[in-house]
């Protein structure tokens, strides 16, 4: 196993890798970016991602080192050789996970960051919130009868939606008919690996 570092910042993408280390139980060291300090924009963080965007996961084994950038590939990489039963066996129900740790990686988290970046025009912004709050219900509807999204056993898809689900959480408590999310939630809190990850990575939006 190669030498692992985190280059991160309290950020929904950063806490889904977080927790995707948290969950493997392998070592690896924390480097915490400021944002608001443009460190992501540094020379030397750039030489690792060019694209300048957190988190990052970089490899050092004996052929070099290697930076693995996306929270999604850091979680697949990660949890397909560490937790290999957060993926279902049956192939339906394996692919109908992997469609919600999709939706988790591109139209929830886009939206979820549109609607933070777009402040300074609110009628954007809310639009898009509202997008994404409709796309969250649909995407839970399966924890009306099951505790998590693909069942009675967590997977990956679970570990994925968490960052943003977590991130809202005040405003899906203002919501109507959101009660299953925000029992999942609870039940998603509770884990320990993903409690170790929030300490250091979380972040909420108070709105």
């Amino acid at each position: 196993m190669p030498e692992l570092d985190l280059y991160y910042a309290r950020s929904g993408n950063s806490l889904r890798a977080a927790i995707a280390l948290e969950l493997s139980g392998v070592p690896y060291a924390r480097h915490e970016l400021d944002l608001a300090g443009q460190q992501q924009k540094s020379e030397s963080f750039l030489a690792m991602n060019p694209a300048g965007h957190v988190p990052v996961l970089i490899l050092t084994g004996p052929d070099g080192r290697t930076a693995l950038p996306q929270s999604g590939a850091i979680m697949d990489y990660l949890l397909r050789q560490h937790r290999p039963d957060l993926y279902p066996e049956d192939e339906i129900a394996r692919a109908n996970c992997t469609a919600s740790f999709l939706a988790a990686l591109s139209d929830v988290a886009i939206q979820n960051a549109l609607a933070r970046y777009l402040s300074s025009q609110p009628d954007a912004a809310q639009f898009v919130l509202d997008r994404m709050l409709a796309d969250l219900r649909a995407l839970f509807c399966p924890v009306e009868t099951t505790p998590y999204l693909c069942g009675n056993a967590v997977t990956i898809a679970d570990y994925a939606h968490f960052p943003v689900v977590y991130m809202r959480e005040t405003r899906l408590r203002s919501e109507p008919d959101c009660s299953h999310v925000l029992r999942w939630l609870d039940r998603m809190k509770a884990d320990s690996a993903v409690a170790r990850a929030v300490a250091f990575s979380g972040l909420q939006i108070e709105s």
